[in-house]
């Protein structure tokens, strides 16, 4: 896939599909992305990190800055009239693909949440607390002492969930899926993929780095961050060529956030986030998985073209 499968030839704007990258306007792009993250997340470094009562206010804001970036580069450089089309914000048609996916992806990543937990598990890589042992004393510091009860109301609010973390996740991928995936097209699907997975990645160093997702405070944090978004990275890029919009990727996005902190209700303390979690590698062993399973079903092509209606005075 191409930059040419970005778009219809009936959607073919002035600009759209690029010929070559714009490596200057990409630049500019990840500068302002990457310097906006850093100064978002300046005052969890001047504080308490992680442990800051405003972290999710400061997460927030910081998956606002990609979206920043690429406003500022999109309007600046891309023609009138094409904007919305570069940033896979329109076509809404064809919406069958589409739809398809906004219902899917919370199911298929709720699945490959538990599914890391089952396989880590399996493999003796980490414990399954079945007793529940440990969120029954956690919730009982707050005086909560109906565990099940809890369960139930956070599994029917998962819908709500999702919502929400997709609003907070288009953030990120109108820069990554929107922006970035459109500008780097011309160097073909895998090598965009990869490039803007470690860019995505790194991006995530002024949270990594105080021990976000992996506990760990030095580079590995950051290597191992770089593999999930590669990984992860692929199957929402797909998504983008899949259906040439960025909706499904924020989605996705969005249903990731929201059900891989699920199988944490049945986690030991000492779970070591690399081997037990999904962000970790039985969650990129799985994600693998779907990958050659969506290559071996050929799924890896854009959406059908949708034909314009003509005027019948044209006929």
């Amino acid at each position: 896939m191409n930059a040419a499968d970005l778009f219809s030839p009936h959607e073919s704007r002035p600009g759209i599909p690029p010929t070559r990258v714009p490596w200057g306007s990409v630049a500019v792009f990840l500068a302002i992305a990457y310097a906006l993250g850093w100064a978002v997340s300046l005052p969890l470094w001047l504080g308490d990190g992680l442990a800051s009562p405003l972290f999710q206010v400061f997460a927030v804001a910081l998956m606002a800055t990609p979206t920043i970036g690429a406003l500022i580069v999109t309007f600046a450089t891309v023609p009138k009239g094409a904007r919305a089309r570069y940033l896979g914000l329109l076509p809404f048609r064809p919406i069958g693909r589409k739809i398809l996916l906004f219902l899917l992806w919370p199911a298929v990543f709720l699945a490959i949440a538990f599914g890391a937990m089952l396989l880590a598990d399996a493999l003796g890589w980490a414990e399954i607390d079945r007793s529940l042992a440990t969120l029954t004393a956690q919730l009982d510091t707050i005086g909560m002492t109906d565990v099940e009860l809890f369960l139930v109301t956070q599994f029917l609010a998962l819908p709500l969930g999702v919502v929400m973390s997709s609003v907070a996740a288009f953030g990120e991928e109108l820069g990554w899926r929107g922006y970035l995936t459109t500008a780097l097209a011309p160097l073909g699907f895998w090598p965009s993929a990869l490039l803007i997975g470690v860019v995505w990645g790194l991006w995530h160093a002024p949270i990594i780095l105080l021990g976000y997702n992996f506990g760990r405070t030095d580079a590995l944090g950051l290597v191992w961050m770089c593999v999930f978004t590669i990984i992860v990275g692929v199957l929402l890029q797909w998504s983008r060529y899949f259906t040439r919009s960025v909706w499904p990727a924020a989605i996705g996005h969005g249903a990731l956030n929201a059900t891989f902190a699920y199988p944490l209700f049945w986690a030991t303390p000492d779970m070591d986030p690399l081997l037990g979690s999904a962000v970790g590698l039985p969650g990129w062993i799985l994600m693998a998985v779907l990958i050659l399973i969506l290559l071996a079903a050929r799924a890896f092509r854009p959406g059908p073209d949708w034909q314009p209606k003509r005027d019948p005075r044209e006929a």
